[in-house]
């Protein structure tokens, strides 16, 4: 980084045919107007924590008795489901547990490292030392949730054949099938900032001319390909009560990233350079902040097949796990609750991204 910027201002210091004491200042009432190319790098911090929020536990189900409680959940990878489940396991004693998705939400940051830049800035000279401008920076990214949302991920995964496989040996079950399968998506996608600032010049030191830039402005997304990245987790099992009644059921959990417009505010400063009359170059460095603007929206789609004979069993355990597989059995199974559709589960929080970029501008 150092010897980029060595190199740019030792650019910007190379003499041309234009006086050095002719400065920006002498011509800006003749020529007002400024429109600027540049490119660069982006850098990003990773966001100051977040918020994380889980759905509310489900509604009460009719057991036996109201000493084996038992409730709806719209999946066991998380929440309320993975905490019943692992409730009713050490109720029968037994040590294998699920592992929640809910530490790796805690866990998670965003978008950290260097990204090439590019982008355009128009500016009206309103006084000889102060200008206004309007930009438009654009960052192409590359997507994915980061590692330690995977790792937590696999880990539910895995823990997920362990704990309802332990579960279900310890019934009058036969013909036991426990399966879980972890799916990733990335994606791309072109990051844009929308900022109005004021620039402030300085007195000239010799061909340079200093300034400082404040404003503020929004920060979202435009374009790119492919869907949002994504972690996508699919628990299922299939079971025969006493060996009559077939339960099959489905846990289908996705997790998507999604990026929101958010206010920014800008600081930052520079020096420009003229190389003529109508042309120059300008060295940037910005710095953004404002909110993450990241969040994690969370899809719950739990799934039961009907089979006849219909029939139903509880755990009898505090709480209580339940299995139906027909609503005429006056009973509903525990993976029952309704579907959640983008429910947002993490928002990320503050964070401060830095553009650095060389420019050519054209003034008329």
């Amino acid at each position: 980084m150092r010897t980029l910027a060595f190199g740019l201002l030792s650019l910007l210091a190379v003499p041309t045919a234009v006086e050095a004491q002719t400065s920006d200042q002498a011509s800006a009432d003749t020529r007002r107007w400024e429109v600027e190319w540049y490119g660069g790098l982006s850098l990003a911090n990773p966001s100051s924590g977040g918020t994380t929020t889980l759905p509310a536990p489900g509604a009460p189900l009719t057991t036996s008795s109201p000493i084996f409680p038992s409730r709806q959940v719209p999946s066991w990878f998380f929440g309320d489901g993975a905490m019943l489940l692992n409730d009713v396991n050490a109720a029968f004693g037994l040590a294998n547990r699920l592992s929640p998705l809910d530490a790796g939400f805690d866990s998670l940051r965003f978008e950290s490292g260097g990204r090439a830049a590019f982008g355009i800035r128009v500016r009206h000279a309103m006084t000889p030392r102060v200008s206004i401008e309007v930009s438009v920076d654009a960052v192409p990214t590359a997507v994915r949730l980061p590692d330690g949302f995977i790792v937590a991920a696999e880990s539910s995964r895995e823990s997920f054949e362990s704990a309802i496989g332990a579960l279900l040996s310890s019934g009058p079950f036969s013909n036991v099938v426990v399966s879980a399968t972890r799916a990733t998506s990335e994606g791309s996608r072109r990051d844009l900032w929308a900022i109005a600032a004021l620039n402030t010049h300085f007195k000239p030191r010799g061909l340079l001319v200093p300034y400082v830039t404040a404003g503020a402005g929004v920060a979202g997304v435009a374009g790119g390909t492919g869907n949002p990245p994504s972690v996508t987790l699919e628990g299922s099992y299939r079971f025969s009560i006493l060996g009559e009644v077939p339960i099959d059921e489905t846990d289908r959990l996705t997790i998507r990233l999604e990026r929101d417009t958010t206010f920014v505010a800008v600081v930052g400063g520079g020096l420009r350079r003229k190389i003529s009359e109508r042309w120059g170059l300008r060295l940037d460095g910005r710095v953004f902040v404002g909110p993450g603007g990241d969040r994690l929206r969370l899809d719950a789609t739990p799934a039961s097949a009907s089979a006849p004979p219909a029939g139903f069993i509880e755990s009898f355990t505090h709480p209580s796990v339940q299995f139906s597989n027909h609503a005429s059995t006056g009973r509903q199974s525990t993976l029952s609750a309704p579907p959640i559709q983008g429910f947002s589960v993490f928002e990320s929080g503050l964070r401060t991204r830095i553009l650095v970029t060389m420019g050519f501008f054209a003034r008329f």
